[in-house]
């Protein structure tokens, strides 16, 4: 297997930031490359898409392997719900239900995916996603005008909820609030025994007076949707990750009203959002995967056209040297076979001479040969009559066709004798046609049997 890479590229306040790994066979995974770069965005940071960002013409040459792009939360509709089943294709099936059944849009507007989360014995617990079509197009056309090939679309907040993970900082039994601000999304995300369990996208700014109502809000209104799907234990805490540090009246306002242990910690502290991202695509099983099936399909032909290129350049290749040989050995037969035809010229009033001699030769032996003559075959068929009651009534010479016997016995042990000895005669190459019936005539019994005879082909003669 060839050492594969997987970029992910990731938005940040100020430009992009992307993650490169190596996944080889042999060493495992690798951090190859880890950057950022400024670009210009247009129109607000927080509202905007990957798509206000202005790429530039040289990105392709900084990004290699498979590029994966994370949606922000506001992109994505996201959901957490048990399955009663642990086969891949009814999950799949149930998710493209629910998600209908959910989304404000038409299915064939979305791009929908799944991953699971938890399995036990008959039942799955499962994270669904779907984005709209035109986002993902969007993103898809941008990267694509500056030769870049987008490969995965993924979600920011699971990045985040990677890099948390990886770094021990999500409850393994406890259920808690998680609150992911890093100034281009902002998510609130109920965990419960390590799994994300609801998301909900902020639309709060923090330094708002009013923040601390909004947030208290939104946490009641999700446990309390939570609570009518599933039984959870209450939360313990509040765990905030922003980028900057929280004010302070908007924590003790927040804790009051929620009446929660309130944890405020700094997003810098964990790796790049890209290196979660490109964590993620390395899972070999369901993960989050909003690429539309018409993007595979089109890099499958492109892949298959390639390589179609490519055999048909050898094909042509080999096509022109077997060519090349064919004419080579062509012009040197052809030459040959000139001298040939004139010495076959020279010499062919010869040979028609000689073939007339030959044919008379042969019509000669063949008249003055009786070896094989219809006297000769009728000595040898009567010399070789088993002893006994058996006799032929029938002879018939031909030699093209051979000899028909037919004559009858009054037994077939008899007649199989008679067969038998005829087989040993020299004058006979084979027998065909036996045939043995037993016939009744005035009372009495007899076997009635007849035979081809096959003579020798004569050989030609010089």
């Amino acid at each position: 297997m060839r050492d594969r890479f997987i970029t992910a590229v990731c938005r940040t306040a100020t430009g992009i930031e992307w993650t490169t790994l190596k996944l080889s066979r042999k060493e495992g995974p690798e951090l190859v490359r880890q950057e950022s770069m400024p670009m210009p965005i247009a129109g607000d940071t927080v509202e905007e898409a990957m798509t206000s960002i202005e790429l530039p013409e040289t990105i392709a040459d900084q990004l290699h392997g498979d590029i994966v792009i994370p949606l922000r939360s506001a992109e994505l509709l996201m959901r957490a719900t048990d399955f009663p089943t642990t086969v891949a294709a009814e999950i799949a099936d149930m998710v493209g239900f629910q998600i209908d059944k959910i989304s404000p849009f038409p299915s064939d507007q979305l791009a929908v995916s799944h991953e699971i989360l938890q399995q036990s014995e008959g039942s799955s617990l499962v994270l669904m996603a779907a984005a709209r079509r035109s986002c993902i197009d969007a993103i898809g056309d941008a990267f694509d005008a500056k030769g870049v090939r987008v490969h995965s679309i993924d979600a920011r907040v699971l990045g985040w909820l990677q890099l948390l993970a990886d770094a021990g900082h999500l409850p393994a039994t406890d259920c808690e609030i998680l609150i992911i601000d890093d100034e281009i999304d902002s998510t609130l995300v109920v965990v419960c025994n390590g799994s994300p369990l609801a998301f909900r996208t902020l639309q709060t700014q923090l330094s708002d007076p009013a923040a601390a109502d909004d947030l208290a809000y939104e946490i009641g209104y999700t446990l309390t949707a939570l609570d009518t799907e599933r039984e959870m234990p209450a939360p313990a805490a509040i765990q905030f990750w922003t980028r900057t540090t929280l004010p302070k009246i908007l924590c003790e306002t927040l804790r009051e009203k929620s009446g929660l242990t309130f944890h405020n910690h700094d997003l810098g502290t964990l790796p790049p959002l890209s290196e979660g991202i490109v964590r993620r695509s390395q899972k070999t099983g369901s993960h989050i995967e909003l690429i539309p099936r018409e993007w595979i399909d089109h890099e499958i032909r492109k892949q298959l056209n390639r390589k179609t290129i490519k055999a048909a350049s050898i094909v042509v290749g080999v096509w022109l040297a077997v060519m090349l040989v064919f004419f080579s050995v062509y012009k040197t037969r052809d030459i040959q076979l000139s001298k040939v035809q004139r010495r076959a010229d020279a010499i062919a009033p010869a040979a028609k001479t000689a073939l007339e001699n030959r044919q008379k030769l042969r019509a000669l032996k063949a008249y003055t040969d009786r070896s094989s003559s219809a006297l000769e075959c009728l000595r040898e068929v009567t010399r070789m009559l088993p002893a006994g009651d058996i006799d032929f009534v029938s002879y018939n010479y031909n030699k093209e066709k051979g000899i028909s016997l037919r004559g009858s016995s009054s037994n077939d042990d008899t007649v199989y004798d008679f067969f038998k000895t005829l087989t040993t005669s020299k004058l006979f190459e084979h027998l065909k046609d036996q045939s043995v019936n037993t016939k009744t005539t005035k009372g009495v019994r007899r076997s009635v049997y007849s035979v081809t005879l096959v003579l020798p082909v004569a050989e030609e003669g010089p």
